[in-house]
């Protein structure tokens, strides 16, 4: 992907530091980042399945499950269930060494069970809301020319952010207030 003229001040999403973009989809400062947190998100990945693999295996009509399964169907820590046993908050039945039982009811009346959530996809936005005349609106050139980058990178950020369009005769027309949320963040976030 080429370079952007533009300066773009970033946040990265690893570490916190701030630093210049060298794209518009630049997320990370540098490669250590970028590669730390593609070590995170598949732990992450290993550990929902993993999660979901034990959550499969208990049944639901057993009254008592144990304080693994407990953690993995409540998403609750180890240490808070054994505060609320001790505390008394928590009914358990101790069967020996590493065999304690916790009442399925009363622990689904302080926690709910954990679902797993489905990242969705950003609905498109209507081009109804729009006049797409030159009042309101760029063409492509015109973006390219105010930020200083290519016709390409607005083609892909328009395609990547779901921004509506509108072809009038040669010229591809895109809402002013879309694209400078996009290229100027800054005026957008003091207001």
């Amino acid at each position: 992907m080429p370079a952007s003229k533009y300066k773009l001040e970033r946040k990265c999403e690893m570490c916190g530091e701030t630093f210049l973009a060298k794209t518009l989809y630049s997320r990370f400062c540098s490669e250590r980042c970028k590669t730390a947190a593609y070590r995170a998100k598949k732990r992450e990945k290993k550990k929902e399945q993993q999660r979901q693999e034990v959550v499969a295996q208990i049944p639901q009509d057993r009254p008592y499950i144990s304080i693994a399964e407990a953690v993995h169907l409540f998403g609750v820590s180890r240490d808070t269930i054994y505060r609320l046993i001790r505390s008394g908050r928590l009914p358990a039945i101790n069967l020996g060494e590493r065999l304690t039982r916790v009442s399925r009811d009363h622990i689904e009346s302080m926690f709910p069970v954990v679902e797993t959530t489905v990242k969705e996809k950003p609905t498109p936005k209507p081009a109804n809301n729009y006049k797409f005349d030159s009042s309101d609106s760029y063409t492509i050139g015109e973006v390219s020319k105010v930020y200083g980058i290519s016709d390409s990178t607005v083609y892909k950020a328009i395609r990547r952010m779901s921004i509506p369009i509108c072809q009038k005769g040669r010229f591809v027309y895109v809402p002013k207030v879309e694209i400078d949320k996009v290229f100027n963040p800054q005026k957008y976030s003091q207001s």
